[in-house]
């Protein structure tokens, strides 16, 4: 149970630094250019891999489920302090399939994610530095990308919304849902064993975060 929360509190630190990277990037590529243009272009180069497996983890999961795709778009565009990284139109759905398309990338990155560094761990490849370059660039990529936005999680507050009426009803209706104890699962030495390996990985791109944020944030600059 341990390393199953220090995950998930890893990817919840990794989610408000990606947030904070791209206002601290787009913030230091506009005052070197001091163009909105210029900004948007370099926030679009850097991120492009990541915005490309992000967008594509949307329509991918769409095309699933059987939901209609429409315009994709992998452009930047700032809005006040907030950077949008890219966007892809999906057709009107129920709130079930509406969540699983817009939590694609997370879902996804992570696995990629998780799967690159495993890899690479098990292959012993840290001896060569061409490749550890190469790992962390992806790592920072799908790291600062894999996160749903607000407008991608729409579909959740429905969804939840619906689970816990219908909770709701069952409890008064007198239907009683059987009891799951998690650790059945997570307590299994190799559940075990996963996340602790995912725990010591996700720190990769947590550590680079840190580091060009440090490095490039206005504050430290003045």
């Amino acid at each position: 149970m341990f390393y199953f929360a220090l995950f998930f509190l890893e990817l919840a630190a990794l989610f408000l630094l990606s947030r904070t990277l791209t206002r601290v990037l787009s913030h230091f590529f506009y005052q070197v250019t001091k163009s909105q243009h210029a900004t948007i272009t370099g926030i679009a180069i850097l991120f492009f891999p990541g915005t490309l497996l992000h967008e594509l983890a949307h329509a991918i999961m769409a095309g699933l489920l059987r939901v209609p795709v429409g315009e994709m778009e992998f452009l930047p565009k700032i809005h006040e302090d907030k950077v949008k990284l890219g966007s892809v139109q999906i057709g009107h759905t129920d709130p079930l399939r509406r969540f699983m398309i817009g939590a694609a990338p997370f879902f996804f990155g992570t696995l990629i994610l998780l799967g690159i560094l495993f890899y690479t761990v098990q292959n012993h490849f840290f001896g060569n530095y061409f490749l550890i370059v190469f790992v962390g660039y992806l790592a920072f990529e799908i790291g600062n990308t894999m996160f749903s936005s607000n407008k991608d999680m729409e579909g959740a507050l429905e969804l939840f919304g619906t689970i816990i009426v219908l909770l709701i009803v069952f409890y008064f209706l007198g239907i009683r849902l059987p009891a799951i104890n998690p650790s059945i699962i997570l307590g299994k030495p190799l559940v075990q064993e996963v996340f602790r390996q995912g725990s010591l990985f996700i720190l990769v791109p947590l550590a680079i975060d840190t580091v060009v944020i440090l490095l490039f944030h206005p504050k430290r600059r003045k």
